[in-house]
């Protein structure tokens, strides 16, 4: 259930908080952070508060600020917090007498609204109300409004102060180097902040109905006093218009101050306005309508959504979208194998070329890949566990000390889960596969290919009992089952990646000559050839159950297993047991085996993938965030209803239920991205593969139908499906068709058709019928 309540408006959908919780803060600063894939700015209230943790975070700007410590995602100086002085008295929610608090948030234009009414000791009741939001229409503008009125009592007169805070920290880690502040013509304030490698320009400028305002350097911070009247029974606003910027986007600091001073031309409601159609447009492509959804589950689909769009880096390779988005601290900023495989989706179904544009951050990536398998006595490139701008691996080697011991345990992810560099090969060809760019493979797409399977060539061994390749020592995607050998996931990945690289190495000779005699594929070709011939596949035994790896199903089963599936404490079996203990049972974390029939629902028979799903879910405590979402998928492929109903209600709210300790260094971006998945690849059975668009819809009972828009080989496909039809539209929305382009291909029940403008297909039991 959604903690927050929920209004559905003309202009949107908003979440509400309202009730003044301070243990609440830090969660909902991460679900009401304002983002637009350039910064994001977590929803913390303007006014000062004890419990909070004010963060900004820019895409991309990284910094490691020791030798021992990790390369992280850098909190950028604050720019929201303002104080507010009325009649001698300082107002504070923490100690101000609250009469009435509201902070909601449009989860369709991004914008958060703070209302907050409080008794002054005078007797004059006051209400403050903030809005703000992170611009789509200029990625670099950041804008807040004011307005203080009375409600009640006498006038009332002071103080706001706002400006620029350097002070900020990653949980007491000062990343700048040196801040220096200035003011420009007596009324716009700049901040710059000094990286080891980067530079962060801000650049503030203010609006209200008093006078100059006075100016104030501190210790790395800038601000502004600003005279405060507000007549009884009138008001009193205030405007600030923040242009954010690192060094690679610096514009010449008179078009940043003409844009500050048209903003404040225009007013709030105008530069809001320019926002939201640049929103609008994002969500004529991407929205998702389900007749028969309640208003609690469109809510959690748009939030999703909403942070989806927020988090990616439009329009630049340079970055790619972190675990946490752009809403906390949480994993250090880092890239996981999630944005690949749980987040990429999205882009390539709705926004392929920004798909093509988090591939390139991964070529660029390359080096560091090559330099770490290098490090490990490897051939190729080995990407990185966990990655920020360089491509090289940012896992620490060491998790933190044992507070009881003294000791650090060593972070095996880093070195051990390889899967990640064919979690990327997968994306870069399904991204071939929707997109046909061809440019885009001769310029990045071979090469990241051919690499990978130079790698997983050598860091396979040669097994004389089997008369096969095999993977030993390894980690899966469940990492609850270290140094396993033949982990199922990997295997099949390595095998898909490398199989690929030699069908790919023929055409690659014809169409980058160059690069197939760089690379020495010539040489290569022959030992992708055997690898992919001879890699051991674990096959499903008798019970049809495929073993995750060699001796999974030979370890005990937990007997007590739904004690832990049910709690709300995460990770709660290993209060209980060790995890060399947890290593040797049948228990997951999360989805493995379950993940590989996810990205390949054909490789198996229907009965195999049933049986699987089931078996492995029933071990499964779902510790990880992107568990719920995994297995409600799986479980929609295999018409297993009431479970992806159960898995994906949990996965819907996970970054909105009651916990208030859930969330709070970021909202979990996979997960959010796995909604989408569930939806689109589960429910709605969406699978393209072999050039043939499949269908197979599987809707939850009470949802009737569900509408929205896929990109296939550049026609906009407009889908509309129940469990007993299916409708499809190509709009030809944005694009000249070529003259002898051949019909898509579309498979319903077994049936394949063509779709030319229009196609509809009814099914009866299963049994398809086409109609004109």
């Amino acid at each position: 259930m959604i903690y927050y309540d929920i209004e559905k408006k003309e202009d949107g959908i908003w979440l509400a908080q309202r009730e003044y919780q301070p243990r609440f803060h830090l969660k909902t600063e991460s679900v009401f952070a304002q983002c637009n894939g350039y910064f994001g700015v977590r929803g913390a209230g303007g006014l000062p508060s004890l419990n909070g943790k004010r963060g900004m975070f820019v895409a991309g700007l990284f910094n490691c600020a020791y030798e021992d410590e990790v390369t992280e995602l850098v909190n950028c100086p604050d720019v929201t917090e303002f104080r507010l002085i009325l009649d001698g008295e300082e107002i504070c929610p923490d100690r101000t007498m609250i009469k009435g608090y509201e902070r909601k948030f449009n989860i369709y234009t991004g914008e958060l609204v703070i209302s907050v009414s409080f008794e002054l000791k005078s007797g004059t009741e006051i209400e403050v109300v903030e809005r703000r939001f992170a611009s789509m229409e200029n990625r670099h503008l950041f804008v807040q409004s004011i307005r203080i009125s009375v409600c009640r009592g006498a006038g009332t007169s002071g103080k706001l102060i706002s400006g620029i805070d350097g002070q900020q920290t990653n949980s007491g880690v000062s990343h700048f180097q040196k801040i220096n502040c200035r003011v420009y013509d007596r009324k716009i304030m700049q901040m710059k902040g000094y990286l080891t490698e980067d530079t962060l320009s801000i650049l503030a400028e203010s609006s209200c109905e008093s006078g100059t305002p006075v100016f104030t350097l501190k210790r790395r911070s800038v601000e502004a006093s600003y005279d405060v009247t507000v007549p009884e029974g009138g008001s009193w606003e205030f405007e600030k218009y923040v242009y954010i910027h690192k060094q690679e986007d610096m514009a010449e600091l008179d078009r940043q101050k003409e844009i500050l001073k048209d903003c404040i031309s225009k007013g709030y409601a105008s530069v809001i306005s320019a926002h939201k159609e640049k929103m609008s447009k994002l969500w004529q492509q991407a929205a998702i309508r389900i007749k028969g959804a309640t208003l609690e589950e469109e809510a959690s689909i748009a939030f999703a959504q909403y942070h989806l769009i927020g988090m990616m880096p439009w329009g630049s390779s340079s970055s790619s979208i972190a675990a946490k988005g752009l809403t906390g601290e949480g994993y250090k900023g880092h890239v996981f194998w999630d944005t690949e495989i749980f987040v990429l989706p999205f882009f390539l179904y709705n926004f392929p070329e920004a798909a093509r544009q988090l591939l390139e951050f991964r070529y660029k990536g390359l080096d560091g890949a090559r330099e770490k398998a290098a490090a490990y006595g490897y051939e190729g490139a080995m990407y990185p566990w966990e990655a920020a701008v360089s491509g090289k691996e940012e896992t620490p080697l060491y998790a933190a000390l044992n507070i009881y011991t003294g000791k650090a345990n060593k972070v095996w992810s880093g070195i051990k889960e390889h899967h990640v560099t064919a979690d990327i090969v997968y994306a870069v060809w399904q991204y071939y596969s929707m997109t046909g760019d061809d440019r885009f493979m001769e310029k990045f797409g071979y090469e990241i290919i051919f690499e990978a399977a130079s790698f997983w060539v050598s860091r396979a061994e040669w097994d004389g009992v089997r008369k096969a390749y095999v993977i030993r020592d390894i980690i899966g995607p469940d990492e609850y089952t270290e140094h396993i050998d033949n982990n199922a996931y990997s295997n099949y990945m390595a095998r898909y990646c490398v199989s690929l690289a030699a069908s790919l190495a023929g055409k690659a000779e014809k169409v980058t000559p160059g690069l197939y005699h760089r690379l020495k594929v010539g040489k290569r070709r022959k030992s992708w050839e055997e690898f992919s011939e001879k890699i051991y596949l674990p096959e499903p035994n008798e019970q049809q159950i495929i073993p995750q790896d060699d001796t999974f199903l030979t370890k005990k089963c937990l007997t007590d297993i739904e004690k832990y599936k049910e709690s709300e404490v995460k990770q709660a079996v290993l209060q209980d047991y060790s995890r060399d203990e947890i290593v040797d049972m049948q228990v997951l974390k999360q989805a493995d085996t379950v993940m590989l029939l996810n990205l390949f629902p054909q490789m198996f028979s229907p009965e195999v993938v049933r049986k699987n799903v089931l078996y492995y879910e029933s071990r499964t405590i779902h510790d990880s965030s992107l568990s719920y979402c995994a297995h409600a998928q799986a479980c929609a492929a295999i018409g297993a209803m009431d479970l992806a109903w159960k898995f994906f209600e949990k996965c819907m709210v996970i970054d909105l239920d009651g916990n208030p300790n859930d969330t709070t260094d970021g909202i979990h971006a996979a997960s959010l991205g796995g909604i989408w998945t569930c939806i689109v690849f589960g429910f709605a059975g969406v699978n393209y593969e072999g050039e043939v668009l499949h269908l197979t819809p599987r809707l939850p009972e009470h949802w009737e139908e569900i509408h929205f828009h896929i990109k296939v080989r550049g026609k906009d496909i407009e889908l509309t499906l129940s469990n007993t039809k299916v409708c499809l539209k190509d709009t030809g929305t944005g694009r000249t068709p070529p003259p002898k382009e051949s019909p898509l291909k579309v498979a319903v029940g077994g049936e394949v058709y063509e779709l030319k403008d229009s196609l509809q297909v009814f099914i009866i039991e299963r049994k398809e019928g086409k109609s004109a």
